[in-house]
């Protein structure tokens, strides 16, 4: 039988159109299907951008849940280049006078001059030993070992010292002369504790290191350029020794980096503004959950359109969860209670919340420590701060049965099940615009063999007619 490459050549019907609009009309549930789809995935989008900004709330809470958050202080120092300051959380508010009469000091030993640092001096090992007690013939705290190669140059002992990491840096100075190679070692750190005896069993390389600080200049190898010494220092008339330039916690949560001797003031103080931003990030990141909801819950009434989670009681439930435990009072630390507004937070008619900068320094100054309870409390049912409540909530919502995590589980399954709805409709309409491709194929072969059938009777009944008029 005959085939036709298109269908409807043959028939000359407009069979392709036909198909077209029957493939049209069968893929109509298709279109359905995305576009449900389409819903679903909008709706997941928002609720992943709603876990976002609630997950900033979150940060912001647990920072207030943190006691430490509330003890922020600052350090102002009368003379920078007497010393700098750093404050840890546990640094408490307080004025000091500070007199740097030392500096810690690394010791630096130099060898003996020597022609040609490339040439061969010895091998085997040098023994340093470490500990406070060396300066006065006492024993040694710690002790390191370097092995040095075989026949190894002034360089082979210096980098063989830097490779081995024991604390103590070696280097090469070249003093210009005519032997000008000599080799400086210099503890890592400083301090009387890093003072350092130098020895080795080989002679060459003992000839070179050798340095003993309870021994005579003259029975050394090296000579002591920097002896190694505390910081000293006076705080409020008392005396401070320490093995480094930073001092730490001598001032309680203080690190104090000494650069010079001299005199210089030190205040602590409470930093307000530290708290304050801590506690306005709170109330912005609330704020911004407002928002998204209010985005997310929208109507356009002049379009007839609905935000993707336009009437969501998930979205509803974790709003009013919200606002309801910011609403009540909290245990303040020591028997009574407080509120938010006690310390400046109020609520606007829209639900978002406002900050008085004046009412939380207030509150700040007359009781600091019923607003850190207030936030961080952590002291069992009924006495848990705002900080952990919400830090709390948040990480059930997003658990395995958490109601934001169903939410979105719920979407997903949907969507999967869409997925296989999609693909089975679609294995289902193949299956039906193939058949009428074929009855369509099979019609249009059809009705060509039939206009050939009737052209070539025509042409016969032509002929006849031609004859007979003959």
């Amino acid at each position: 039988m005959a085939t036709i490459s298109s269908i409807g050549i043959g028939s000359n019907l407009d069979l392709s159109s036909l198909l077209d609009q029957l493939k049209t009309a069968e893929q109509a549930p298709l279109t359905a299907i995305n576009n449900q789809a389409r819903s679903y995935q909008t709706k997941l989008s928002a609720f992943s951008q709603l876990q976002s900004v609630l997950s900033a709330y979150q940060a912001a809470a647990k920072k207030l849940s943190n006691a430490d958050t509330f003890g922020a202080v600052k350090a102002t120092v009368g003379s920078t280049d007497v010393m700098s300051v750093t404050t840890a959380a546990n640094a408490v508010p307080g004025n000091y006078s500070i007199t740097v009469n030392t500096l810690a000091t690394a010791q630096s030993l130099v060898s003996s001059n020597v022609a040609d640092q490339k040439a061969a001096i010895g091998g085997g090992e040098i023994t340093f030993d470490f500990g406070e007690a060396l300066a006065t013939g006492g024993a040694a705290t710690s002790t390191k070992k370097v092995t040095i190669p075989a026949n190894a140059s002034l360089e082979g002992v210096r980098d063989a010292i830097n490779k081995a990491g024991i604390g103590v840096t070696a280097s090469i100075v070249n003093d210009g002369s005519a032997t000008p190679y000599r080799l400086v070692l210099t503890s890592d750190k400083t301090g009387t504790q890093a003072t350092m005896r130098v020895s080795s069993g080989d002679a060459a390389l003992n000839n070179l290191v050798a340095f003993d600080p309870a021994a005579a200049p003259a029975a050394n190898k090296m000579e002591q350029k920097v002896p190694p010494a505390n910081a000293t220092l006076k705080i409020n008339g008392i005396d401070v020794v320490s093995q480094s330039n930073s001092v730490v916690d001598a001032a309680q949560g203080v690190t104090m980096n000494l650069s010079k001797t001299g005199t210089t003031s030190l205040v602590v103080t409470r930093d307000n503004d530290s708290i304050k931003s801590s506690v306005q990030a709170f109330v912005t990141a609330y704020n911004n959950i407002q928002s998204a909801a209010k985005s997310l819950t929208a109507f356009d009434t002049d379009a007839g359109t609905s935000a993707a989670l336009t009437g969501d009681t998930t979205l509803r439930s974790i709003q009013s969860r919200l606002r309801g435990m910011l609403g009540g009072a909290l245990d303040n630390g020591n028997g009574g209670t407080m509120t938010l507004i006690d310390v400046g937070i109020s609520f606007n008619k829209d639900g978002t919340m406002a900050l008085d900068d004046t009412k939380l320094t207030k509150a700040l100054n007359n009781d600091l420590a019923g607003v850190t309870a207030m936030f961080s409390s952590t002291s069992g049912s009924g006495g848990i701060g705002i900080g952990k409540q919400v830090t709390d909530y948040v990480d059930g919502l997003t658990k395995t049965d958490g109601a934001l995590k169903s939410a979105q589980d719920g979407i997903t399954k949907t969507l999967k099940d869409l997925e296989d709805d999609y693909d089975r409709v679609e294995e289902r309409v193949n299956a039906t615009i193939d058949r009428y491709k074929a009855q369509f194929t099979q019609l249009d072969l059809v009705v060509a063999q039939m206009n050939r059938t009737s052209s070539y009777l025509t042409q016969q009944f032509n002929a006849l007619t031609n004859s007979s008029s003959k």
